[in-house]
């Protein structure tokens, strides 16, 4: 099983997929990977992606990179894991560049759905969930700020606006959780959608 945590910066998704590899390592082989990145190649492409020095960046260059990034994470750390049976959790998939790059930075939609399958090797999540947290709240958590962290908040509100969409075109596999709460409150949700589903 492929599952994926979403969600604006500072959200708490990256906090969640950990607990989610604690909760499944008891009874499965589960590995944990972050998209952009997790790879050699895929680390290069990322610090090249949220280096503050890149700011004028173009949206397509950046939407190319991050499809390159995880073209490599898929085939080099996902595919294989899924292959031999195992459960893959992942901090972020193709789901972000539709929200960060579509909504966000308004490419065109039906181009980044083509370059995902093409950056997701055709893979799509069994389980997608999506930490929905309130912008003034997020970004309360955010430390140093990244080149995407930098944006401002109508290009965030953008993103979350997405989010919702992504989640209303496939509810049978995005989940959306209330962020805003504890930590412990926001893993019992998810770790009670995943008990109905292994």
């Amino acid at each position: 099983m492929f599952i994926t945590f979403e969600g604006i910066d500072g959200s708490g998704k990256s906090v969640q997929s950990q607990l989610c590899v604690d909760l499944l390592s008891k009874e499965h082989n589960v590995i944990y990977c972050f998209d952009p990145g997790h790879t050699p190649i895929g680390n290069a492409v990322r610090s090249v992606l949220l280096n503050k020095e890149h700011m004028e960046m173009d949206p397509r260059t950046e939407l190319l990179l991050y499809a390159a990034a995880r073209s490599q994470l898929v085939s080099e750390v996902i595919r294989p894991h899924l292959d031999k049976g195992g459960v893959v959790v992942s901090d972020r998939f193709y789901d972000s560049t539709t929200a960060y790059q579509g909504y966000g930075r308004k490419l065109p939609l039906d181009l980044i759905s083509k370059l995902n399958m093409i950056g997701a090797h055709e893979l799509v999540p069994d389980i997608t969930f999506i930490i929905d947290t309130d912008i003034e709240i997020a970004s309360k958590r955010i430390g140093t700020a990244d080149r995407l962290e930098c944006e401002n908040i109508e290009f965030r509100k953008r993103v979350r606006d997405g989010y919702y969409k992504l989640a209303s075109e496939e509810p049978d596999r995005c989940y959306i959780i209330d962020g805003n709460r504890s930590i412990e409150d926001i893993h019992s949700d998810i770790a009670e959608i995943l008990r109905k589903k292994f």
